[in-house]
Parts: C-alpha cells; sequence; structure tokens
C-alpha cells in the first residue's frame, strides 16, 4: 500500500516513539484555548481545556485522528459526557495528541487543528475523527493526503497557503511531540487512553469503553472529591 503522507516531512521521532509502544488498542461548552495558565496541576498550557476551571474532576484523553476506536470514543461516548457533565461544569476535559499508525497522516491532521486553534480546532477534530474512513481512503489514492486535509482546512477558513504553512510548522510539531512523549511517561499503551484525576481508566474487560463505563468512573471521582 503506498500512502503519500511522506511529503509532510515530519520528524522521525513520531516513529520511533510509535514503534517503541505495544498499542492495545491502536497503534502507532465551546473550545478552549491553550497557551494560558492551566486550571488544575493535571493541566499543561499546551492543552486546550474544555468545561469549567472550577470542576473538581479532570478526564484527560490521549487520542489519535486515525485510531476506529478514538473515532467511536468522539462520535459514541464523548457527546454524552458532554453534555452530562463537562457543560453542566462538572469534570474539565483535556484533549491531548498521540498520534497512531498511519503516523505522518495521524500527526498532519492533529498539526492542522493545532493551526486552526480554539473552536476550530475542536471543528477539526470532529471532522478528521467522523470522516475517518475516508481520510484514510483518500490518502491512499491519486490526490494523496494533503488533499484530503486541505478540504478540512478549507472548511475552517483556511486556504492552501496557510495550510502548507502549517505543515511546515515546527514550533506546533515540537508541541505535538512534546504532548506524545508526556503521554508515554504516563503509562499510555493504548489509545484512547483515558485519565479521571490522573488515574488511569479502562473499560471491564478491556472492551470497547461505553457513555455508561465513563458516567460511572465520573461519578465515583465526583463522589470522592467532595
Amino acid at each position: 500500500m503506498s500512502i503519500q503522507y511522506r511529503t509532510f516531512g515530519f520528524a522521525a521521532k513520531f516513529a520511533v516513539v510509535a514503534a517503541a509502544l505495544a498499542l492495545s488498542a491502536c497503534s502507532p461548552s465551546a473550545g478552549g484555548k491553550s497557551g494560558g495558565a492551566p486550571g488544575s496541576a493535571l493541566e499543561s498550557a499546551s492543552d486546550f481545556p474544555m468545561g469549567s476551571k472550577d470542576a473538581k474532576v479532570v478526564m484527560i484523553e490521549y487520542a489519535s485522528i486515525t485510531c476506529p476506536h478514538c473515532a467511536n470514543f468522539h462520535t459514541n461516548v464523548l457527546p454524552t459526557i458532554k453534555e452530562k457533565y463537562i457543560t453542566p461544569g462538572k469534570v474539565r476535559y483535556v484533549f491531548r495528541e498521540f498520534p497512531t499508525m498511519p503516523v505522518e497522516l495521524a500527526t498532519a491532521g492533529h498539526l492542522l487543528a493545532r493551526c486552526a486553534g480554539g473552536e476550530k480546532r475542536d471543528q477539526v477534530i470532529d471532522a478528521l475523527m467522523r470522516g475517518q474512513t475516508d481520510l484514510v481512503t483518500q490518502a491512499q489514492g491519486p490526490s494523496g493526503a494533503k488533499q484530503a486535509l486541505l478540504n478540512v482546512a478549507v472548511s475552517v477558513g483556511m486556504n492552501e497557503s496557510q495550510f502548507d504553512a502549517c505543515m511546515a510548522n515546527q514550533d506546533l510539531l515540537k508541541v505535538l511531540v512534546e504532548v506524545q512523549e508526556g503521554g508515554v511517561k504516563a503509562g499510555v499503551q493504548g489509545t484512547p487512553a483515558i485519565f479521571i484525576n490522573g488515574e488511569s481508566f479502562e473499560a471491564p474487560g478491556g472492551r470497547e469503553m461505553t457513555a455508561d463505563d465513563v458516567s460511572k468512573a465520573l461519578d465515583a471521582a465526583l463522589a470522592k472529591a467532595k
């Protein structure tokens, strides 16, 4: 299979990190604004948090836009969690990038989301997660990954020149590497990886997470935090 992501020329470090992992799942409110003071000790300055700073529970998700399990979580679980916990201010939510195979395509998608920023970052991630199958299929075709991602970029108001500049943004690429390395240090071994108030959460039996699974874990964390 010849997928055309090599033209992006991203740092080989992503491939090295991904290859070193034995990933068990996938292998290698409004949107917040990154760069500000973290709302809790669990957050970092590069995060785009969603939800109230006063929330006593912080849920961090490490995920990849090329991971089918992540796409399932994004489309079938996260909307319920947003409605029940994040929007009402009970839970603070942070999405962190953890590019998985094909790493360069995933990295390009996450880089595009960072370049878009704010609410548009959320829109890019949502579009890539929901259109994941088409994205990978298009990346294998004659137009390659660039056109597939450029279509999403245009949908949030970027032109081709801005897209190309984004793909060459070494500062943001460095941030993505640091976020992924942070995930490795935190013990991420599969995506999506969920941490609730710093504690790793997995569905019983290692099966696909459901909204009910996550809700029960968040309820327990909220009760404990009182």
